[in-house]
């Protein structure tokens, strides 16, 4: 009412709801924002266990590669049997077994850690192929692990280390103390003169010794690791991917970053240090490795065995061509239970192999091709020209000495020609010794109770790429053949008698020459090398002495003696004389590692005496079905 004091308040069209407008929605951004922060969390975590259980799952099939490793480095019977008690071998086999598996057995896993084995857990399942054992010395694993049900299987390769890990491997770096050529007036004891067990290693006293030093020349190449129990001796060659020596001065190499000390590792002659260029890899001191000696054992590995000098062409169809006479089996039919005097040999008849055209048989492969020596009874003499056989024209040996040449001339009695290779008593015809050549088709290990002697190149059909694989393992060496035929005529026994003189048969230096047919060449059919010279594609194996050139002090320079494999030797082999680029007298070398090396060797090759198994390559495959759960 008008005039009555009493103020009233009016209610306008003001803002204050918009507040709590404003106050739910930004409750609602911020918990649209928390969710989505969350659902992001909760992904990742989903795709970081993903990546958790995948890579412990690899890791679990490493651990199962781990576990059959020290099964193997425990025992190495373990790769001949099923092992029952291991749950992680337990699967699905046709094979005859004592565990009671079978081909619907269901795989059984192992436990990474053996106290934790709930289902989110890893564990590993493993399969053993040890087929390839004795052949190439490798047992195949498929391994997979398994993490939160996350699977993945690896492929790998288990293997012992030999000599095959390098492309040149030396025991001693002095001359073979029973190398008549390298010492013609005996060895001293530090040169192994009075047994092998008293030869020494350069620092333990053969300084001085007499002994015959070799040397790499400046135009020498080994590409591939090198390693050495003793101390080299080299005037600039090139070691291109590695050197490891026992030589204890290699201590002093401490750094990669310097090469000035890095000649520490090789000889040091009167002040002076030895050079080579090593290719900008750190050289390393390595603990000694020593060779088994398994010789004998490869007369009882299955394959071709000969007695007596064999002689042998591989043909690039898988095929081998054999010449081995009779006589040097002991009689006219020796028979395996030693009729005669003898063995038969186990591919190619008699018949054929004593024949002009010889035996061709198929190449042996994944076994062995081995020579050994003919009983006792066989007389020990020297071979007929021509009677370890060969194509016409080819005959070994070379020269003009036969059955009818007397032992004892008289002054009227006609010379005759010969290589005097085959003067040595170790070359006897019923020694064991086989002369190899050719394209071989075929995995091979050649092995000799006496020597190999390669008369020409030996090339791989399928090349360095292939499945082709060649071993040679003598008991005593391994040689390139290089014939240096004399002329022998009658001299008196002595010089000053006149009359009714005794005669003996005299080598005339001034006729004696090589024969420009030998080596005999073979193209590789790969086309991927050629040498003027020698090559040889194989893994070369000397168990108690060396790889060599004979007669390599005589002639002229013959080019370059190329290996594609491995060579392994107890005592440093002499390939040629000369101090520059080109010898002077043999080969220049050219050594080149076969990388196929490294995952397989050849047939029944030998291991070093303290190899341990390992783990030689690995790859990721897919998980087989039958494993998954």
């Amino acid at each position: 009412m008008p005039g009555s004091g009493v103020l009233r308040r009016v209610r306008g069209d003001g803002d204050e709801g918009m507040a709590l407008v404003l106050v739910v929605g930004s409750m609602l951004v911020l918990a649209m924002l928390a969710f989505t922060a969350l659902a992001f969390t909760m992904a990742s975590q989903r795709f970081a266990r993903y990546d958790q259980d995948y890579t412990s799952a690899m890791s679990a099939a490493q651990s199962g590669v781990d576990d059959y490793i020290s099964r193997l480095n425990r025992s190495e019977a373990y790769t001949t049997i099923i092992d029952c008690a291991n749950p992680a071998m337990k699967g699905p086999t046709t094979a005859t077994n004592t565990c009671g598996w079978n081909a619907s057995t269901t795989p059984g896993w192992s436990p990474v850690d053996g106290t934790r084995t709930g289902e989110m857990d890893a564990f590993f399942h493993y399969t053993v192929d040890a087929s390839r054992v004795t052949t190439e010395g490798t047992v195949t694993l498929t391994v997979t692990g398994r993490a939160n049900g996350e699977y993945r299987t690896i492929e790998a390769a288990v293997g012992k280390g030999g000599s095959t890990d390098y492309v040149y491997y030396t025991d001693f770096e002095s001359a073979d103390p029973s190398n008549v050529q390298a010492y013609p007036s005996g060895t001293s004891a530090a040169c192994g003169g009075s047994g092998y067990d008293a030869a020494k290693y350069w620092w333990e006293g053969r300084s001085g010794a007499g002994c015959s030093e070799i040397t790499f020349a400046s135009g020498d190449t080994l590409q591939g690791s090198v390693f050495s129990n003793d101390s080299v001796l080299a005037a600039g060659p090139t070691f291109t991917d590695g050197f490891l020596t026992a030589n204890p001065e290699c201590h002093n190499v401490t750094t990669s970053t310097s090469s000035s000390n890095w000649k520490w590792c090789l000889r040091n002659t009167s002040g002076t240090y030895s050079t080579a260029n090593f290719n900008g890899v750190l050289p390393q001191y390595h603990d000694p490795l020593y060779l088994d000696d398994t010789s004998a054992a490869f007369a009882g590995f299955p394959g071709c065995h000969y007695v007596g000098s064999t002689r042998i062409v591989f043909n690039s169809d898988g095929t081998m061509t054999v010449w081995n006479k009779t006589v040097n089996n002991g009689g006219t039919a020796p028979t395996a239970s030693g009729a005669n005097g003898g063995t038969a040999p186990s591919c190619g008849s008699l018949a054929q192999l004593d024949s002009a055209s010889g035996a061709t048989v198929s190449v042996p492969t994944d076994l062995v091709i081995y020579v050994g020596a003919a009983p006792s009874t066989v007389d020990r003499r020297k071979c007929y020209s021509g009677e370890i056989g060969g194509a016409t024209g080819a005959t070994l040996p070379l020269g003009t000495y036969k059955s009818t040449t007397p032992a004892t001339p008289v002054q009227s009695t006609a010379p005759y020609t010969y290589d005097t290779n085959m003067n040595e008593a170790t070359k006897y015809c019923a020694e064991g010794n086989v002369y190899v050549e050719g394209v071989l088709k075929g995995r091979v290990t050649v092995a000799a109770a006496q020597s190999v002697v390669v008369t020409g190149d030996i090339v791989l059909a399928g090349g360095l790429t292939g499945t082709d694989m060649l071993g040679l393992v003598a008991t005593n060496s391994v040689e390139a053949f290089h014939p240096w035929v004399a002329t022998y005529s009658p001299g008196k026994v002595n010089s000053w008698c006149s009359s009714n003189c005794a005669y003996k048969w005299v080598e005339s230096t001034s006729s004696t020459s090589n024969s420009s047919a030998w080596p005999r060449q073979y193209n590789d059919p790969t086309g991927a090398t050629s040498v003027s010279g020698l090559q040889i594609m194989g893994s070369i194996q000397t168990l108690q002495h060396s790889f060599y050139v004979q007669k390599y002090k005589e002639g002229a320079s013959l080019g370059l003696l190329q290996v594609n494999g491995s060579i392994a030797q107890r005592w440093r082999g002499i390939v040629g004389t000369g101090s520059g680029a080109v010898s002077s007298t043999g080969y220049l070398k050219n050594y080149v590692y076969d990388t196929r090396l490294k995952y397989a060797a050849p047939p029944y090759f030998p291991r070093w005496v303290n190899a341990q198994w390992s783990q030689r390559y690995f790859g990721e495959i897919t998980t087989p079905t039958e494993v998954r759960g």
